[in-house]
């Protein structure tokens, strides 16, 4: 687990603000690819970004991708760059503000892709509600979210949305903030730590069991890294919690089993996913280095065959013997 801490940034509104470089940190995507990409996204939709991260998948050249919360597109934007023209991303959010600037970006930074047809589209919504919005079943094949997920009440209808509207195979990835336990009544309702983003921050244990009973069977940790918070009249209100923010990766695969099992596989990462030649993480436990044989559980197994990694990875043994809980020692 990565432990560089990250400075909450108190501005005039009262709201946790992070350096851009931070949010780079947080996603795995290259931090060369990313920042060329994002020196041609217009300064009105990067200047309003408030996520803390960049929740981007690998591998999503002509995706299906759903942005939650997608204020004013810069993440939009990021994965259209990376799905290229034959990819399609939509952005919802329900301020029609944050969606103008979005909309109004549109045909520059397309312009500045050099695609001769955009590839985005933008639409108000709750992100509670993806039926209300015209959102079908099995319709995506990524779907991201950017701290939108802490900013709804019933994430667990969110969570089900979610698996509805992925494609078998499709992966939820978000960034959000957790809490190491339950927060009293009190702090939860506090002015000053809403503001603040924190006062509603879940207890992660909590959530993984939201995520779970959605459907998520085997949630996955990309990145996760301690909030250091230097304001003493937050930390005195906060009694000792901590928080962090990470970035979560989920996907729709029935067959998953609710942990890890140990069925004497290995997996060999081809090195041919785009912007990783030399190495790529799953997740903070499977880190492969190219053409070098890793061992890995049978849920890993499913999801470098069933998903889009699959010409990624060449898999090692099958799962008709047992050998117990899969340990990674």
């Amino acid at each position: 687990m990565t432990d560089k801490p990250i400075d909450i940034i108190r501005t005039s509104f009262g709201r946790a603000f992070r350096p851009a470089a931070v949010a780079e940190d947080i996603c795995e995507v290259s931090r060369e690819r990313l920042s060329g990409i994002l020196e041609r996204i217009t300064p009105e939709v990067t200047g309003r970004f408030s996520g803390c991260g960049s929740p981007i998948p690998e591998a999503i050249g002509g995706s299906r991708i759903l942005d939650l919360g997608c204020g004013t597109g810069r993440d939009v934007f990021l994965c259209a760059a990376l799905a290229g023209p034959k990819g399609y991303v939509m952005g919802l959010d329900t301020e029609q503000a944050a969606l103008a600037v979005a909309r109004k970006a549109i045909n520059t930074i397309m312009e500045n892709f050099g695609f001769i047809e955009p590839n985005v589209a933008f639409r108000q919504g709750s992100i509670d509600s993806l039926a209300d919005a015209g959102l079908y079943d099995e319709d995506f094949d990524v779907v991201i979210s950017n701290r939108a997920l802490g900013h709804v009440s019933d994430k667990l209808k969110v969570l089900r949305e979610v698996f509805r509207v992925l494609k078998s195979g499709g992966e939820f990835q978000f960034s959000d903030v957790y809490c190491d336990r339950r927060l009293p009544k009190e702090v939860e309702s506090d002015e000053e730590l809403k503001r603040e983003e924190l006062g509603g921050a879940v207890y992660l244990g909590d959530f993984l069991r939201l995520v779970r009973s959605a459907g998520f069977r085997d949630p996955r940790i990309v990145v996760s890294l301690p909030l250091e918070i230097t304001d003493t009249s937050l930390c005195e209100k906060l009694s000792g919690a901590t928080f962090r923010a990470v970035t979560f990766r989920l996907f729709r695969i029935r067959s998953l089993e609710e942990g890890e099992e140990d069925y004497g596989q290995a997996a060999i990462y081809k090195g041919t996913v785009e912007g990783f030649p030399n190495r790529f993480a799953l997740d903070e436990e499977n880190l492969f280095e190219t053409g070098k044989a890793l061992r890995i559980g049978g849920n890993t197994a499913r999801i470098l065959t069933e998903s889009r990694f699959a010409p990624h990875f060449t898999l090692i043994g099958g799962q008709s013997r047992h050998f117990g809980a899969f340990t990674r020692g």
